[in-house]
């Protein structure tokens, strides 16, 4: 995810027993049960209709091609000591979402991101659908927040400016520098994501919608992703990560400054350029603030081949 009311990683809490509200009530809809009390029920119907929407419009694209089987169960906490409570304390206080183990999603009161619900049911839906498509198995951190930000992300113009001055400065990330990007305290977490987003976008584009399905069909055939990648692209992942990388460059090179970004004056471009840099700058600040309080959680999507030793 890339807005900061979002989280993208399953975090693995092995205590979570349940929801633990006894006044609890439920909204059960075809694909969810939302949970909430009393003081959560302004936003609980919004909530069950708005995930309904999100998915429906995430398995509808064709883009991924899997629904879960089971019902995705929702908790709308009514205060945010509960939200920190349920989620173990390790968010950030301006953490709204969670994508819990079991198909399972909580959400804080959200106080005035009404706006931003669609964003970040979406952004958690697509994690769990691909979790579960995957049936469990290492999937690419890459390829999740790529698959996420289609749904959930925001691209604009100063996305796009941000792209030309990382290009400008040779500064791409390969698949490996992603993968790793979250637990390096000076990784440029928004580039990661903006990338991977990308990388999915070209994916799609190159090999049609069925690409993604056809992927995680080969994962729950018990293929690893390269297996499975190879076998859906005709291409290892390491061909398609050159020819990415480098489609990357051409797109947002130097010239796309003058030929597409430019509106009138190379002034009103530099300091729009300045601008945004400060902006993707202190808001990278912020998500890493946010890793670095959860470091020591696992996730529950694998997100290193090898599992840590007591899972």
């Amino acid at each position: 995810m890339r807005t900061p009311f979002a989280l993208s990683f399953f975090l693995l809490l092995l205590f979570l027993t349940g929801t633990g509200n006894c006044d609890q009530k439920t909204i059960t809809s075809t694909n969810f049960v939302v949970h909430y009390d009393s003081s959560a029920e302004r936003y609980a119907h919004q909530v069950s209709q708005t995930a309904e929407k999100s998915l429906s419009t995430i398995t509808g694209s064709g883009t991924i091609g899997h629904k879960p089987e089971d019902k995705i169960s929702i908790t709308l906490t009514g205060t945010r000591e509960e939200f920190r409570e349920l989620t173990s304390g390790v968010l950030p206080d301006w953490s709204a979402a969670a994508a819990m183990p079991g198909n399972r999603i909580i959400l804080s009161p959200l106080p005035g991101m009404k706006l931003a619900i669609d964003r970040i049911l979406a952004h958690e839906i697509v994690h769990i659908i691909l979790h579960d498509a995957a049936g469990g198995r290492f999937v690419p951190r890459w390829f999740h927040e790529g698959c996420a930000e289609i749904f959930s992300g925001q691209w604009g113009i100063r996305g796009r400016i941000y792209m030309v001055w990382k290009v400008s400065q040779g500064n791409l990330m390969a698949f490996e520098d992603i993968e790793q990007v979250f637990s390096a305290r000076d990784a440029d977490v928004t580039l990661a994501y903006d990338q991977s987003m990308l990388a999915v976008k070209q994916l799609i584009s190159d090999y049609g919608n069925g690409i993604l399905p056809h992927i995680l069909e080969g994962l729950r055939d018990g293929q690893d992703f390269d297996q499975a990648f190879e076998t859906a692209a005709g291409l290892t992942l390491d061909g398609f990560e050159r020819e990415y990388l480098n489609a990357v460059g051409k797109a947002y090179g130097k010239r796309t400054l003058f030929f597409t970004l430019i509106p009138s004056t190379w002034t009103f471009i530099l300091i729009l350029v300045v601008i945004v840099y400060i902006v993707k700058k202190r808001r990278n600040k912020r998500l890493m603030s946010q890793w670095e309080i959860v470091e020591a959680a696992e996730n529950i999507i694998n997100f290193r081949p090898d599992p840590p030793d007591g899972d």
